[in-house]
């Protein structure tokens, strides 16, 4: 057994935000301690139990836990998989982190980076904790092959959430795991997951046709492994897909797969998002009154605010397409008390001023400015809504004898529809 006391003291002294020469002072030279972080050379067992008293670590030095190293493995894994899987990562958290006091955990190398890994994972999940990933990042230069995988897909989804990278980075590292994924000796439920994973990214980057291959690649096992609620999330996706296409009949039978699969399984938390997508397919085809029914059912079942307030885009789109103004009041109204002050629903404040300033205020300067703004803040992150906003804004530029404006605005739709294309 290869033992961790390496990584958890740099880990642990990182945690405490406490310089080396703090914790060396008295023990040993900083230099000697910096070497045993890196696992460079084995300390003697006095040194040890030294500075894990002043990191206020409890490891034991006497025991040799390596029978149980596989065990171990195999019961951290296990859950990872069962909480993947079922999408209930909630439920399996606290048992998760019930491993970070776990003597073997902390002796073992192995171990120590399965969990750090396992946590990271776990904190990409909407209750999680996003700091484990950044301890990873403390030790990458001890990942294996696998484990080097398995840290740049959620360090993939950490730059997406946090916005801390451009497009062109994250689409880059999705490249080179998906050329590396073909030679990883990970389990094939994992190698699911990582295809979703991606698929999904590919989808929030407009790269469709990379995003309906991916997914496709992970539905098969999660069919085969009767993972209902992955199948719904897996027939949405490249049902998404295939509507960014303009594919509309296949995208409507990726839809009702996922409503079938919903309905036998009972899983009704899934018809909220289902009906809304279907309403966009009949509203897309040019049936209105059938798109603001089922826009209507979607809202009234969702519980999750900011799926609600994505109902509320939809359902102010087709108020607009049917220009009912009244309705669109209304919708604006509910979207607005809906938002209130809360942080993580900022991007809808960019949606609702454009509609507010051109349809109540009637304020064409306002309402120009509030275009700008939206292209603006989704420029970041979200092709999607850019290209929706910088046309309709050239459109009003062009329209307003602003030329050279409205080409600027134009030129950057035609850079994302070639990209999507």
């Amino acid at each position: 057994m290869e033992h961790n006391y390496g990584n958890v003291i740099k880990v642990e002294r990182m945690r405490k935000n406490m310089k080396q020469s703090v914790l060396a002072r008295g023990i040993c030279s900083i230099s000697y301690l910096s070497k045993i972080e890196n696992n460079q050379t084995s300390p003697s067992e006095t040194v040890l139990e030294l500075i894990f008293e002043r990191l206020e670590l409890d490891i034991p030095l006497y025991y040799d836990f390596s029978e149980k190293v596989h065990q171990v493995k195999f019961e951290i894994r296990e859950i990872l998989k069962e909480a993947i899987l079922s999408r209930k990562e909630e439920n399996y958290l606290k048992r998760i982190e019930e491993y970070k006091t776990n003597p073997v955990v902390l002796q073992s190398k192995e171990l120590y980076i399965t969990l750090m890994i396992t946590l990271a994972r776990f904190g990409m999940t909407p209750k999680g904790n996003s700091n484990y990933l950044i301890e990873v990042g403390w030790i990458e230069d001890q990942l294996d092959f696998d484990n080097r995988l398995r840290y740049d897909i959620i360090h993939c989804l950490y730059m997406f959430q946090y916005q801390t990278a451009d497009r062109e980075t994250i689409i880059n590292l999705l490249e080179q795991i998906g050329q590396r994924l073909k030679n990883t000796n990970m389990p094939d439920w994992e190698v699911a997951d990582m295809h979703y994973i991606i698929g999904a990214l590919y989808h929030r980057f407009t790269d469709y046709l990379q995003a309906i291959e991916n997914v496709r690649a992970s539905l098969g096992y999660f069919q085969d492994n009767f993972c209902l609620e992955r199948i719904i999330e897996s027939h949405m996706i490249i049902g998404l897909s295939f509507k960014r296409r303009k594919r509309y009949t296949t995208a409507l039978e990726h839809y009702e797969k996922a409503a079938k699969v919903a309905e036998t399984a009972r899983l009704n938390n899934y018809f909220g998002m289902l009906y809304n997508n279907i309403g966009d397919i009949h509203f897309l085809i040019g049936d209105q009154e059938k798109a603001q029914q089922y826009f209507l059912d979607g809202f009234n079942l969702k519980e999750d605010k900011k799926s609600k307030l994505l109902s509320v885009m939809s359902l102010l789109e087709v108020n607009v397409a049917q220009q009912n103004i009244e309705g669109i009041m209304k919708w604006l109204e509910t979207g607005y008390e809906l938002k209130g002050n809360e942080d993580n629903l900022i991007e809808f404040r960019y949606h609702f001023d454009i509609y507010l300033n051109k349809y109540k205020f009637e304020d064409h300067n306002a309402f120009i400015e509030s275009l700008k703004r939206a292209v603006g803040y989704f420029e970041a992150y979200d092709e999607y809504y850019t290209h929706k906003y910088a046309l309709w804004l050239s459109r009003e530029l062009r329209n307003a004898g602003k030329y050279k404006l409205a080409t600027e605005y134009y030129e950057k739709t035609v850079a994302i529809m070639s990209r999507w294309e």
